[in-house]
């Protein structure tokens, strides 16, 4: 007898691992929001690098170059 075949739960995984891995994203994006270095947009469904802050850089003038050139010694998460 088969109770809920929607959901597929496993008891040896977390429910959050359960989550993450239920997402129709590519395993390399999946693996980066697990990680922390992405995250998801609840509003368009994207996958994002979330909002950094960098030294030299400001809300008024804020980087506008590819993230490999990039020079500024310190780059931090905003929070």
């Amino acid at each position: 007898q088969v109770r809920g075949s929607k959901s597929k739960l496993i008891n040896s995984t977390s429910l959050l691992q359960q989550y993450y891995q239920n997402m129709p994203i590519r395993r390399k994006y999946r693996k980066a929001i697990m990680r922390g270095t992405m995250m998801m947009c609840e509003k368009t469904g994207q996958v994002k690098i979330p909002p950094v802050a960098i030294s030299g850089y400001s809300d008024k003038n804020p980087y506008r170059g590819k993230w490999e050139n990039l020079r500024s010694v310190r780059v931090w998460f905003k929070d």
